[in-house]
Formats: structure tokens, C-alpha cells, sequence
């Protein structure tokens, strides 16, 4: 039985890898900052409803439009997977509305990350900016990622 889990942890990870190869580029981005590797991935919400460690974290049948955003952070010295930072998503859409939450903890393939659902309404560009704290009381490091989101 484990080996069948940890194959079906592995197979889901590698699922949701390929969905992410096959979405548009701007859709999965990375960025060095404050000493951490964010990466960053965009999937519909439906294609991640899929995978196990996030289809029991969100609900089973998210809104019309939604896309589910995808932080993973490493290291960037030791290339190390970081699992216990709190991070926020601001989304600002192409009309100027702000939609701000924080994070789960998720994880796929045993590995930690970090998503969330978040409505894509309208085409066009949308800014995602992100907040890490590393740890309680550290000062939170901040990225900005782009998508041109199309409907």
C-alpha cells in the first residue's frame, strides 16, 4: 500500500508538472529574491482539482474562471525546498481590482508548496504579487509576476 501511495503521489506530481509545460509561458515563472528561488505556476482550477494534496484543499468545484496559483520556494544557496514560510498572493486584474489571500499549505509528490484559487474574470494582464515571510517576525521578501490571461 505505501508504494502504491507514494506512485500515486509521484504520478500526480508529474501530472500537474505536465499541465504546467503545456500552459502558456507566462504561466510558470521563477525569480531569485532575498536569498529564496519563487517559483511561480498558473493552471486552471480544474486541473489541479486533480492532484492529490491540493484537490482536498480546495473546494471540489471552484467558480467559473478560476485558476489555481502554484508558489513553490527553494533555497537559493542550498536549493533546499521550503515548506513553513507564510505567503500571500495580491492579484491585481486588468480592470484594477485587488483580490489579496493568503496561501495554503499544500503539497504534491511529498513535496511542500503553497497555492490558492483566484477568479481570472477578464483576458488580459494581471499583475500577481507576492509576499513571503520566511519565518515569524522575518521581514517578508516581495516578487511581481505577470500573465497575460486569456479567455
Amino acid at each position: 500500500m505505501k508504494n502504491f501511495t507514494l506512485w500515486s503521489r509521484v504520478m500526480t506530481a508529474g501530472l500537474l508538472g505536465i499541465a504546467l509545460v503545456w500552459t502558456p509561458a507566462a504561466a510558470q515563472q521563477s525569480r531569485a529574491v532575498g536569498g529564496l528561488v519563487v517559483n511561480f505556476g498558473l493552471v486552471p482550477a480544474e486541473v489541479a482539482m486533480g492532484a492529490a494534496g491540493h484537490s482536498e484543499a480546495h473546494p471540489p468545484h471552484p467558480p467559473s474562471g478560476s485558476q489555481h496559483l502554484l508558489i513553490t520556494l527553494d533555497d537559493e544557496k542550498s536549493g533546499k525546498r521550503i515548506g513553513d514560510a507564510e505567503v500571500v498572493i495580491e492579484v491585481t486584474d486588468p480592470h484594477g481590482r485587488v483580490d489579496k489571500k493568503p496561501l495554503l499549505h499544500t503539497q504534491a509528490g511529498g513535496l511542500p508548496d503553497y497555492s490558492e484559487l483566484f477568479r481570472f474574470g477578464w483576458p488580459g494582464k494581471y499583475s500577481i504579487r507576492v509576499i513571503i515571510t520566511p519565518q515569524p517576525g522575518a521581514k517578508p521578501i516581495e516578487t511581481v509576476f505577470i500573465v497575460n490571461h486569456s479567455i
